[in-house]
């Protein structure tokens, strides 16, 4: 296996890991939804009310301080295979702070019955789209020198 079809698999991965991600919270996200009779209210005095948003707004914040700080040690000097290799770990730590609110929210739609909380599993879901990893934004974000972009590019 060349160095080009390596990297491609390696990037892949990310991909196919990071849509699992988003994946199972979409599939236990319809299936919560389809096992109890949800209800939609604001007005509760349920604990999860203060729990799961905050929960969300945490895995939010932590995702971009955790993913910056580790892009941010990604060496100009470290080889294509190594950048890559720390990208996947950035990204995928930066999809689990995300993942985690989420599953709590679906479960606190599970546990009280109240569809707000899959409200906002749904829109974590469409920050981890917008997230999503992608080989423009990994050349974006990571120091390439040309003959990198240009091995990169040969994919």
């Amino acid at each position: 296996m060349d160095n080009g079809t390596q990297q491609n698999s390696v990037f892949k991965t990310i991909q196919i890991i990071y849509g699992a991600f988003v994946l199972g919270i979409i599939l236990f996200s319809i299936f919560t939804y389809f096992s109890i009779n949800p209800t939609f209210s604001i007005y509760t005095n349920d604990i999860f009310m203060v729990v799961v948003p905050v929960t969300a707004l945490g895995g939010i914040v932590l995702s971009k301080f955790l993913y910056s700080s580790l892009i941010n040690k990604i060496s100009s000097n470290d080889d294509l295979s190594s950048k890559l290799a720390q990208y996947q770990s950035a990204t995928l730590i930066k999809g689990a702070c995300l993942e985690g609110p989420a599953l709590l929210s679906i479960m606190a739609t599970f546990i009280t019955e109240n569809s707000l909380f899959l409200l906002l599993a749904l829109m974590l879901v469409g920050v981890m789209y917008l997230k999503f990893p992608k080989k423009e934004k990994f050349k974006e974000e990571i120091v390439l020198s040309f003959e990198e972009k240009t091995e990169f590019d040969r994919q």
